[in-house]
Formats: structure tokens, C-alpha cells, sequence
């Protein structure tokens, strides 16, 4: 008796439905997104890699002469003597030039004697040996007392060492001051460098390689040698 009317819903206009959904800009805005993940990643990786190459601190010591240590060119290989001598002499220098030299008094003065020659050499040595640290007094005849020595240089034959600075300073005929302090801390830091043979720890390489690329001319010895 009752008549139900059923409404079906209206059909839709489907025509248009990719704009809803605009394929094309999600294509377009997903590749840049990729790229730059990519090059994230690889920069970040490099960046890691190079950094452990900076900052490693480990060296090897071959036959107690040579310190062995990378770069980022590779491998190097540094003489150990005469890195020492590089780096002490540059510090000699330095302490000549501005009288800071640090002295450190013997509790028993050493006695030089020289020939006449010679005597006369070491009194023209004597101010700037001073700068370096050393206290020296005529005491005549050709004697000299060694009152202090630089610091650092210690339990070394402090007569041998002054002696073959005037050698030294005689054989090369110093008359001019520039060379005259060159062979005087080039002597010095001779004497006083590490020797071959010397085992050094870890700590002692890294301070010397850190010490050597700090000096003026770290390829060469003052006298030219690689």
C-alpha cells in the first residue's frame, strides 16, 4: 500500500580526475629530492673519511732512525736526527736574536782551555753564546770557566761542545755576525739533537713532526741536507 521511492545517488563527473591527484608535479618534485639525499650522504662520508686521515696521530719508528707517519699525500718518512737539528736550530736562532736564551748554572764551572788562536775566537763568541745561555769568564792564559749552559743541553760534554763551536767558527772563517750566530747554533743544535738509535714513545714523534712543520725551512737541514 505504501510506495517506497529509492534516490540512487548522482553519477559523478569523473572526467577531470588526474588533476585531483597532479602526477606531474609529484614526478617532478620527487627527483631533486632524491639528488640531494644522494649528495648528502656522499659528502658526509668523505668528510668522515678525511677527517680520521687529519687527525690520526699514530707513528711507526724504523731501526731507531726514521719516523714513519701519513699524509695525505701518503707516506712520509722524516730522519729524526735531523728534523731535531732543524727544529733546535730555528730555536737557537729565535733565542740569539731576542737574548731570551734560558741558562742554567753549574754548581761546579767546567774549565776550557784553548791556544792563544783559538782564545781570541771564543772572546768574539762569548755575547752571543750568552744569548744562547751559556755564561762564560775569562780567567786568562787561555782559560775559560763555563758557568752555565743553555738549558735543555745537560749531560752533554759542555767543553767538547764549546770547543767545536770555535772549530767550527774558525773553519768557515766566520767574520760576519749573520754567520757567525749561524755556526754557533748550527754546533749547538748538533750536539744537542736526538741521535739514531734513540727509541722514542708515540707522544715524543707526534711532538717532533708537530714541532718540525712549525720551523722555516722543515725540508732541509740548516747546512742544506733533505
Amino acid at each position: 500500500p505504501f510506495k517506497t521511492e529509492t534516490k540512487r545517488p548522482s553519477k559523478q563527473d569523473t572526467s577531470h580526475w588526474e588533476s585531483m591527484y597532479n602526477f606531474e608535479n609529484f614526478e617532478s618534485s620527487k627527483e631533486p629530492n632524491l639528488v640531494e639525499i644522494d649528495t648528502f650522504e656522499s659528502e658526509t662520508l668523505y668528510a668522515e673519511t678525511e677527517h680520521l686521515l687529519d687527525t690520526s696521530t699514530l707513528h711507526y719508528q724504523y731501526k731507531g732512525k726514521y719516523i714513519m707517519t701519513a699524509s695525505k699525500s701518503g707516506l712520509m718518512i722524516i730522519d729524526q736526527c735531523r728534523a731535531h737539528v732543524r727544529i733546535l736550530y730555528d730555536q737557537y736562532r729565535v733565542q740569539m736574536e731576542n737574548g731570551t736564551g734560558v741558562a742554567q748554572r753549574l754548581l761546579f764551572p767546567e774549565i776550557l782551555q784553548l791556544p792563544p788562536s783559538e782564545s781570541i775566537v771564543l772572546e768574539h763568541l762569548m755575547d752571543d753564546m750568552h744569548s744562547l745561555g751559556y755564561d762564560l769568564s775569562v780567567l786568562g792564559g787561555g782559560s775559560f770557566s763555563i758557568n752555565a749552559i743553555p738549558s735543555g743541553t745537560d749531560g752533554m760534554n759542555q767543553i767538547e761542545v764549546v770547543r767545536g763551536i770555535v772549530c767550527a767558527s774558525i773553519e768557515k772563517g766566520c767574520n760576519i755576525e749573520e754567520d757567525v750566530r749561524h755556526y754557533i747554533a748550527f754546533s749547538l743544535a748538533k750536539s744537542a739533537a736526538i741521535a739514531h738509535g734513540q727509541v722514542l714513545t708515540n707522544e715524543e714523534m707526534e711532538r717532533l713532526v708537530n714541532d718540525l712543520f712549525t720551523c722555516s725551512n722543515p725540508n732541509h737541514t740548516p747546512d742544506g741536507k733533505v
